[in-house]
């Protein structure tokens, strides 16, 4: 049998003295700052005995925490979010609350609890209110089911640019749109029944079931994240999510809207790069000006045959930098591009690189990326590579592939007969610039090769990019 304390039936004297919770019909608990059930009304005392409560004491001296903390069945998931709300509570008297199923044997209710701060006589405690909201609940739910399973939802769901996808409570995919398998690459067929982790990269951070634990305690309605395609593709999605309940009003599954924002995030990155780039030239320009300097002055035997030569390489250096700016042609010429950034670091007589290919000209995107990508390879062989070097050679070569769908524009850069040092294979931003920046504008495959006699760089462009001349 349990007993009350005095002090605790000092306090429900005090709560109890005016009859003020007993004149009101909702369900009304006192408790203390540890959790611990003080004082009860009327209504409390009634709704315990009908449903198989404590009879005797009403919970009273019962800690209500406790309770919440090892609660099971349909109501445990917002359980076990209360005790954190009523610390909240306590702590700042803003007001906790929240709707939980609490059904009976014979009929589905739903009840809404609310809790506020009470001072009293220089100690906090919390009015703890339950309202039946039944028939509220059920009519909201009504309408809500009655909107999702209209035509328009269901046209809405199939046409939508976004990819919507629905799981259950153990993680596994129970719908799948079109836009999902257009993002994915897999079919419907394909997807449901799996795991939605079939989606998540290897060694990703967080299962499944912690998006499904933040979202039903209403922690999370939104987050970004990298997703993989069926194909391997990652992409960048916006992931906005919601828990979807049963009639009942119990959480049965998790709604998750996926909307791609790969392109925008490739563009921020090369926004980014080409800032960085920025300031990378600005820092670099006096290497280059020296190494066109040194190259100038080994070759030319008089002061004014330099300063003739140098000047001109300096303007060809200045020529070659507005082409990475400037996108308002229509296209430009491979090969008049190539020997745009070559200029400044070739020696007339004494040529050392080879192009070869078919007419081509380039988009403006390309033009930039592709400029980029020739002056660090450029710079980089006149400090240490081909153009440095005795004996060592360029070849620059391009070819288009036959396939008529979806041609492509291989080309490559390839130093031969030079001694690679230490500085030479190093990881700086002119790497990025290669095998980073120019696959990110352009949707290309790059290979940058460093061995001990040979530097090689290949990029693979899209059809996009480029006009195969006639």
């Amino acid at each position: 049998m349990k007993t009350i304390s005095e002090d605790c039936q000092a306090l429900i004297h005090r709560f109890d003295v005016s009859g003020f919770m007993d004149a009101m019909q909702d369900e009304v608990a006192i408790l203390d700052s540890k959790g611990v059930i003080v004082a009860i009304n009327k209504a409390w005392r009634k709704f315990s005995s009908e449903n198989g409560g404590d009879v005797i004491h009403s919970f009273v001296g019962t800690n209500y925490l406790d309770i919440c903390r090892s609660a099971e069945g349909p109501s445990s998931a917002e359980a076990k979010i209360i005790p954190d709300g009523f610390e909240r509570t306590f702590r700042t008297g803003e007001q906790f609350r929240c709707e939980y199923p609490c059904n009976s044997p014979t009929v589905k209710r739903w009840f809404e609890l609310t809790a506020n701060r009470l001072v009293t006589e220089g100690e906090s405690f919390l009015l703890v209110q339950h309202r039946n909201i039944t028939t509220r609940h059920i009519e909201r739910t009504d309408i809500e089911q009655a909107y999702i399973n209209s035509n328009a939802m269901v046209a809405l769901i199939a046409t939508t640019t976004d990819a919507i996808v629905s799981y259950d409570l153990d993680g596994n995919i129970i719908t799948w749109n079109r836009a999902a398998q257009k993002l994915y690459g897999y079919t419907e067929e394909e997807a449901l029944g799996q795991s939605l982790e079939l989606l998540y990269p290897d060694n990703w951070p967080l299962p499944v079931s912690h998006y499904r634990d933040e979202t039903i305690a209403g922690r999370l309605e939104n987050f970004e994240a990298t997703r993989v395609a069926k194909d391997g593709t990652q992409r960048e999605v916006w992931i906005s999510c919601a828990p979807i309940r049963s009639a009942g009003g119990e959480v049965v599954a998790i709604s998750n809207i996926h909307r791609d924002v790969t392109s925008v995030r490739n563009a921020e990155k090369a926004r980014d790069l080409i800032a960085h780039e920025v300031i990378h030239r600005a820092k670099n320009m006096l290497s280059i000006v020296i190494a066109i300097q040194r190259q100038t002055a080994r070759v030319e035997g008089t002061v004014e045959g330099f300063k003739r030569s140098f000047e001109a390489r300096i303007q060809s250096l200045s020529h070659s930098t507005d082409l990475l700016v400037k996108t308002a042609w229509t296209s430009v010429s491979l090969t008049d591009l190539i020997n745009g950034h070559l200029k400044p670091f070739v020696d007339p007589d004494d040529v050392r690189h080879s192009l070869s290919g078919p007419p081509v000209n380039l988009q403006p995107q390309c033009v930039q990326a592709v400029g980029m990508a020739f002056h660090e390879l450029a710079t980089n062989s006149a400090k240490y590579g081909a153009l440095k070097q005795d004996g060592a050679d360029i070849v620059i070569a391009w070819s288009v592939t036959p396939d008529d769908s979806r041609p492509m524009l291989l080309l490559t850069w390839r130093e031969t007969g030079i001694s690679t040092g230490q500085e030479t294979g190093r990881k700086g931003f002119g790497s990025t610039v290669l095998t980073s920046l120019a696959p990110s504008m352009l949707g290309a495959q790059t290979v940058f090769d460093i061995k001990s006699d040979e530097i090689s760089w290949t990029i693979t462009i899209p059809s996009e990019h480029f006009t195969v001349l006639s």
